[in-house]
């Protein structure tokens, strides 16, 4: 179950899953099935960081809390 209220984050806020699934209130493998999928099918949207770990902003973040 997501948190009710939309994280109060700034738009160029980034981190890893681990962080970003305990901002939404979920556990980091409910994270990686809305990962997989994908921004247009309903789900969270990443980039690729400097060490090829996932890492999602928090524009997306808020977005995903939105349509969720």
């Amino acid at each position: 179950m997501m948190v009710n209220v939309c994280p109060d984050i700034p738009d160029d806020w980034s981190g890893g899953r681990t962080a970003t699934a305990k901002i939404l209130g979920i556990d980091p493998k409910t994270l990686d099935d809305r990962v997989a999928r994908g921004p247009r099918n309903g789900g969270i949207g990443y980039s690729v960081g400097k060490n090829g770990k996932k890492k999602f902003s928090g524009r997306e973040i808020k977005r995903f809390w939105r349509e969720d």
